[in-house]
């Protein structure tokens, strides 16, 4: 599962780098991963981009204690708390996760994203 993991985070980085270096919009699919069977959870060819730059830092590899993309178990206790503390965290910061988790440019519908790419679980908008 991780050698899985690794390689859509790969192809995700290089569809980021690749996007970057055209001055004219591409239709790229959507990233996705798989964290069950029955459930993909989808990123927008913009969110991996910032995804690439910003959360992959420490969530591919658990930097610093961050959950790691596609480790539902990892993620369950934050989950648990809800949508809106997970986006509190994230834009506030949490002990070695800076405000805005390195994403400046990121809205809080592309943090719900984000979060639910790397946790597997489904949120809804990004309303606080």
């Amino acid at each position: 599962m991780v050698s899985a993991i690794f390689t859509r985070v790969v192809a995700i980085g290089l569809l980021a780098c690749l996007a970057a270096c055209s001055d004219e919009p591409r239709n790229v699919a959507p990233a996705q991963v798989n964290t069950t069977p029955a459930q993909t959870v989808s990123l927008t060819p913009r969110q991996s981009q910032m995804w690439t730059r910003s959360c992959a830092l420490c969530h591919v590899d658990g930097t610093a204690g961050a959950p790691r993309l596609g480790h539902a178990d990892e993620w369950a206790d934050r989950i648990n708390k809800g949508q809106a503390v997970l986006l509190a965290h994230t834009l506030e910061g949490l002990n070695d996760m800076p405000p805005l988790g390195y994403c400046m440019a990121c809205e809080a519908d592309d943090f719900t994203a984000m979060i639910s790419f790397m946790s597997g679980s489904v949120l809804s908008g990004g309303d606080l």
